[in-house]
């Protein structure tokens, strides 16, 4: 099987959004994790890039959308710490500190907006079930059957530290270095599905259009826009709680979830090979 080739890294469709952050540890953290990680990094592209190299199979192809789904369409834990955010405003005494977890509720919804349809638009999670079950046949490609242990690691991990955590900073930092990296993922990947879905399943270039349309509705800024409100988020989280990050703990943090989804990827590649 010959990969198609890609000029752009994940890595370096990342580094000009950080190199914009402010100097601090938070952008040392990541920018730290994302040179640590180089590896994790290269097998996701390495999975991916088998994925267009062929038309797949569709029992390969119902595997791969599960479990990549388990890594993505998250907006549903990040809405649960929005709501942890005001649980503890509630809580709150201090005016200063209830207004502060509000602003981080605040920065956690605009993430959302888009997946959610508040803007008027299509729920996201329903784009991701037509590009799933448009590529793959059928909506089979839903059943847990097809979903990865890695997968559901990953799944359990996120949400158990947006959910679950009692430092609520923990769930934070790994919305923050979701969205950064979801900004290269869906960078990385949109031209690779559209030469695949039009060269190797044989869709026309409107059909790819709309089949991809999960993909292309976060490119362009969306992503990366997201993640400056979970940058937001963790400042005014700071705020209220009185906390400073620990580089250090942040990008032990930031390098798991990277090795996370590099898990779950290599476990699809030997699929799609």
């Amino acid at each position: 099987m010959q990969l198609v080739a890609s000029k752009a890294t994940l890595e370096n469709i990342v580094n000009p959004v950080l190199d914009e952050m402010s100097e601090g540890p938070l952008k040392a953290a990541l920018i730290g994790a994302f040179t640590a990680e180089g590896s994790a990094l290269s097998s996701i592209e390495e999975c991916f890039l088998a994925l267009v190299g062929k038309r797949q199979e569709a029992e390969s192809l119902r595997r791969f959308f599960h479990s990549w789904s388990k890594t993505n369409n998250s907006a549903a834990s990040v809405s649960g710490l929005a709501s942890r955010m005001t649980l503890a405003g509630r809580r709150s005494a201090d005016a200063a500190v209830k207004q502060a977890l509000y602003r981080v509720c605040d920065s956690l919804q605009r993430i959302t907006d888009e997946d959610l349809g508040a803007r008027g638009n299509v729920l996201h999670a329903d784009l991701f079930y037509r590009m799933a079950t448009t590529l793959s046949g059928d909506d089979r490609w839903l059943s847990k059957h097809y979903c990865n242990t890695a997968a559901d690691e990953f799944r359990e991990w996120a949400d158990r530290h947006r959910l679950r955590e009692r430092d609520l900073l923990k769930g934070l930092l790994i919305t923050l270095i979701h969205e950064v990296y979801t900004h290269g993922e869906v960078e990385f990947i949109l031209p690779l599905f559209q030469r695949w879905a039009c060269d190797e399943l044989g869709l026309s270039s409107e059909e790819a259009r709309k089949v991809l349309a999960w993909i292309s509705v976060h490119t362009g800024g969306t992503e990366s826009a997201h993640f400056g409100h979970a940058t937001e988020a963790v400042a005014h989280y700071c705020e209220a709680a009185g906390v400073i990050i620990d580089a250090d703990a942040a990008a032990g943090l930031f390098e798991t979830y990277l090795e996370r989804k590099a898990a779950v990827m290599t476990q699809l590649t030997p699929l799609l090979q």
